[in-house]
């Protein structure tokens, strides 16, 4: 990773550059261990934020346990049938170098570079007896200003602690600072959030040159919230918009940097969005002060309008929130259709019978969906199985051999009595597969090959100005109740019949992309899965 060069701290005769300034010198009240005083400089290379994966034998608090953190997070919200919101927190992408930051003993962990302090930025240096972590010196100082040496004794060791809230000031240095390091801490401060920290233990200055390598690591989360609408119109405003849960308090131990003791709940952490496109909106950074200790109870909550539509969503319990972590939270608000016959057309996200928690654009198996007989209504005895009995029944018993010969029951372009869709919604006409399949781009994903247990095959229809816009998995079908092509083939009713025993449908298989014509259909008694097009 390329090295965030700030400021170096030098103070050596004849020699000139930017350097450091003490706010204050501890001669006078340093109790230094025995051996002969040497000069200690600061090189302070930047600031970085926990990133990536990292295991060890020791954590970066040396608690003895193996450090790991989750990559990309995912949740998905329904706003109607063909809405759907996914949030998805994600760690922001970079270089990533093993930290150094991990003192002797401790495992370094993964990392991704923050931002430059800036001219002016204070910090606090403080020595501690390694032996018998007793205080033994304190200086604070001022980045891009002229600066002293910390004198400490040749031979001695130490465990070095610094740490800055991102300021141009610090507090004055507390009894609680000047203790023992095993005791030793400070408050977290919610007007100045940025809290970072560096700890070296085993430091043993020698007679002449010493300079010891600081790099700052932020010890709150960061997060940045982007809002995209796909397919929902521009983004007009986003207001109220929240992030939970915060803490107003803190305390930050500096043996380890680890913040305890939150107990003050906020109404959360309030963003700023600016537009950076009509259809893009993204906040300012904030750093928010939770750990939600592994579990997903981080939440977003905004209205946002979308030309003339207010979408008011409270994304609760969405995402992990983890001290030091730099995190992306999109949230992408989607419309799923495509055009048909020139003109872009709603479907609904997920197929009849899927779990419409799940996000409709990823292959799985909870969207894979229910199984209709042709003009069957849902749960009917015998033609219809469910998403639960589709996966676990290798053949369904009691399955109806007898065609359904009323034309009526689905209908073709009107809705017809038995129609399976929610209200504005009906089975697709075949001259609107057709469509779908003429007047939008596809793609499949996944290996194409039927297995009973093979749930990521699916096929993405895009057109030119809403990419992977309708997506629909490879379900397979049933003839005859038994389950067949999982993973192989997309098989999707039509509203339109054929004749008393065959009617249309839309056919996917790892070659073909095809809507049945005048003289091929599929039988009616086979089950195969339904997706829904708006009525108008």
């Amino acid at each position: 990773m390329k090295k965030i060069f700030i400021a170096s701290i030098y103070l050596v005769l004849g020699t000139t550059g930017l350097l450091l300034t003490s706010c204050r010198s501890t001669d006078t009240e340093s109790n230094l261990v025995s051996g002969a005083p040497t000069a200690v400089n600061f090189n302070l290379t930047g600031t970085e934020f926990s990133g990536g994966t990292a295991t060890a034998q020791a954590s970066v608090e040396g608690k003895g346990v193996a450090f790991t953190e989750a990559s990309v997070q995912k949740q998905t919200v329904m706003v109607d049938p063909s809405t759907v919101i996914v949030a998805e927190l994600s760690p922001v992408s970079g270089s990533i170098k093993s930290s150094t930051q991990a003192s002797v003993g401790k495992a370094a962990l993964a990392a991704v570079p923050g931002n430059a302090l800036g001219a002016g930025i204070q910090f606090r240096v403080i020595a501690y007896n390694q032996a018998d972590g007793s205080f033994q010196a304190f200086q604070d100082y001022t980045v891009g200003q002229q600066a002293v040496p910390m004198m400490l004794n040749v031979g001695a060791t130490y465990t070095m602690v610094v740490y800055s809230y991102g300021t141009m000031t610090l507090p004055a240095i507390t009894s609680g600072e000047k203790t023992s390091i095993n005791n030793a801490q400070v408050n977290y401060d919610d007007a100045n959030r940025d809290f970072m920290y560096y700890n070296q233990s085993n430091y043993i200055p020698v007679k002449g040159s010493n300079v010891l390598n600081i790099t700052l690591r932020h010890k709150v989360a960061q997060i940045t919230t982007i809002i995209n609408s796909n397919g929902m119109g521009n983004i007009a405003s986003v207001a109220n918009a929240v992030l939970t849960p915060h803490y107003s308090n803190g305390t930050i131990p500096l043996s380890s940097g680890v913040m305890t003791g939150r107990s003050t709940l906020t109404a959360g952490v309030p963003l700023q969005f600016s537009n950076t496109s009509p259809t893009t909106s993204v906040a300012a950074p904030v750093f928010i002060n939770a750990d939600t200790g592994g579990n997903k109870t981080g939440s977003f909550s905004a209205d946002i309008s979308l030309g003339s539509t207010t979408v008011t969503k409270n994304l609760a319990n969405t995402f992990k929130i983890t001290p030091g972590y730099k995190s992306n939270l999109t949230i992408n608000i989607e419309k799923c259709g495509a055009m048909v016959n020139g003109v872009w057309r709603t479907f609904m996200c997920h197929n009849l019978g899927a779990e419409i928690a799940a996000d409709p654009f990823t292959p799985a198996a909870a969207i894979h969906g229910a199984k209709y007989q042709w003009g069957a209504q849902t749960g009917e005895a015998g033609r219809y199985v469910s998403q639960t009995d589709d996966q676990s029944m290798t053949s369904v018993s009691g399955w109806n051999t007898t065609m359904n010969t009323d034309n009526s029951l689905w209908g073709d372009t009107t809705k017809g009595p038995n129609d399976p869709c929610p209200s504005g919604f009906r089975l697709p006409a075949q001259t609107e597969w057709a469509a779908v399949i003429n007047e939008n781009t596809g793609a499949r994903v996944g290996n194409w090959v039927f297995n009973v247990t093979t749930y990521g095959s699916a096929y993405y229809f895009s057109s030119a100005s809403r990419p992977n816009s309708l997506m629909l998995p490879a379900a397979g079908y049933r003839p005859d109740g038994l389950i067949l092509s999982r993973g192989k083939e997309a098989n999707y009713w039509s509203g339109t019949t054929l004749d008393g025993i065959n009617s249309k449908r839309l056919s996917i298989t790892g070659f073909t992309v095809t809507a049945d014509t005048n003289f091929n259909g599929q039988p009616r008694t086979d089950g195969l899965s339904v997706r829904c097009i708006s009525v108008n």
